[in-house]
């Protein structure tokens, strides 16, 4: 856990950039412990993340914080979002502990999407990463979000991201 509180932050942005492979998201929760009075998270994960710990390949042992509670988060939006166990175990516990959540925003697109042309090239690779994540949130994560909170997929457009066999 950080040493010190940062009880003025209301909005972070946390942009991974080109982490090594290994990165472990779930350590992203001492940031949420640290700013009790935070309300806006937005995560960016690495565009190339190689998912060389998916959730598909072992689900078992998943890591929670049963008694960890955040009252003021209301906003998370997650960038590049992928299939990485840790990386569902921090969504999963921000489900469970931010108490006021209100938006959860999950991006598969890897950052192509827009809402001016949400139909930019992805290439046969971001396509399949993307269907991944999107199975890993309906697999582990839908079950889990409240009614209270609006889940966001923004996934490949159907009509042109289309994988032929």
């Amino acid at each position: 856990m950080l040493p010190s509180k940062f009880l003025h932050l209301k909005c972070l942005t946390i942009d991974l950039g080109e982490v090594f492979d290994a990165y472990d998201y779930f350590s992203l929760v001492s940031f949420l412990d640290a700013s009790p009075f935070l309300e806006t998270l937005l995560l960016g994960i690495p565009k190339d993340n190689m998912e060389h710990d998916s959730i598909f390949g072992d689900s078992s042992n998943m890591r929670q914080m049963p008694e960890y509670r955040h009252d003021n988060l209301q906003s998370v939006e997650i960038n590049c979002f992928c299939s990485t166990k840790s990386l569902i175990e921090l969504t999963c516990c921000i489900l469970d502990s931010a108490t006021s959540l209100e938006y959860l925003t999950l991006d598969t697109t890897r950052g192509v999407y827009s809402e001016y042309s949400p139909c930019r090239h992805m290439d046969k690779d971001m396509i399949l990463k993307a269907n991944r994540a999107i199975l890993a949130i309906e697999t582990y994560i839908v079950r889990k979000v409240p009614n209270t909170v609006k889940l966001n997929v923004v996934k490949p457009c159907p009509r042109c991201h289309i994988i032929e066999s």
